[in-house]
């Protein structure tokens, strides 16, 4: 339904996508356009006047820290209207949507998410009437208000989950013997495979270091400390006379990169 406005300056679309999302699930730059220019046309019966675009930008980065969503806080004014497809485009933490809130409020913006509440704004002026809305709308803004918090937990939790997901698959490619990235481990060198299209690195074992590793693993099983399996890698492996404690350590702790202890 077309709704008349008593004034309106510009209306600005925010599109969002991160480099490992990409085009999966609909959320691609171009999907999220078409859908806000679908909603604006129909609900204001004008085009979208511009967009701001975060290609490539996680949505673990705050609206100030994005490029496009940075430039979009420096030119909106009272009586703008900005368009999300979601909550998860706009903002991923509880604690920035319900900062940004009061700003845009402040500001005279409204603000929309084309996928969420209708055609109900999210975010209301201070005075709604200025911009057509009637003071109705005030209870719908509280019961918004406390969807959005919902809403903005539940995608801070999904966030905090893909970021498992993503840290268990790098643990799941390394314990195929795939470096995830930085130097080799000590214990090995890498060495290119091509797999598919693409080429990845495999961590192939040194033998000479793995000897000093399995030193290392059975004074840990003895329960020596740090400073103690040390002294016994530069006793038994004299090429390695100034190993050090905390090249023990870091060796012990390792097991984010997904090696096996060698046995």
């Amino acid at each position: 339904m077309i709704e008349p406005r008593k004034q309106i300056n510009n209306i600005y679309g925010y599109v969002r996508v991160s480099t490992v999302q990409q085009a999966k699930d609909g959320s691609s730059l171009e999907d999220q356009q078409k859908k806000i220019e679908e909603f604006v046309q129909a609900k204001f019966n004008r085009p979208v006047d511009k967009f701001f675009i975060d290609a490539g930008v996680s949505g673990a980065k705050p609206l100030t820290e994005r490029p496009a969503s940075r430039e979009l806080t420096d030119v909106m004014d009272k009586h703008d209207i900005i368009v999300a497809t979601k909550l998860d485009r706009f903002a991923r933490s509880v604690k920035e949507m319900l900062t940004i809130i009061p700003i845009l409020e402040e500001t005279g913006i409204t603000l929309y998410f084309s996928e969420l509440f209708g055609d109900m704004p999210v975010v209301m002026p201070k005075n709604p009437e200025e911009v057509g809305l009637k003071k109705k709308f005030n209870m719908a803004r509280q019961m918004s208000e406390m969807v959005i918090s919902m809403m903005a937990s539940f995608a801070e939790m999904e966030k905090e989950m893909i970021l498992e997901r993503t840290s268990s698959g790098k643990i799941a490619w390394a314990e195929k013997g795939y470096s995830i990235g930085g130097e080799a481990p000590f214990g090995y060198t890498k060495e290119y495979e091509e797999i598919g299209s693409r080429r990845h690195t495999k961590l192939v074992p040194l033998p000479e270091e793995q000897e000093v590793l399995k030193t290392i693993y059975a004074c840990k099983k003895r329960g020596l400390g740090w400073r103690g399996t040390a002294k016994q890698v530069q006793s038994l492996h004299p090429e390695h006379a100034n190993f050090t404690p905390y090249k023990v350590g870091k060796i012990l702790k390792r097991k984010y990169q997904g090696l096996p202890e060698t046995s």
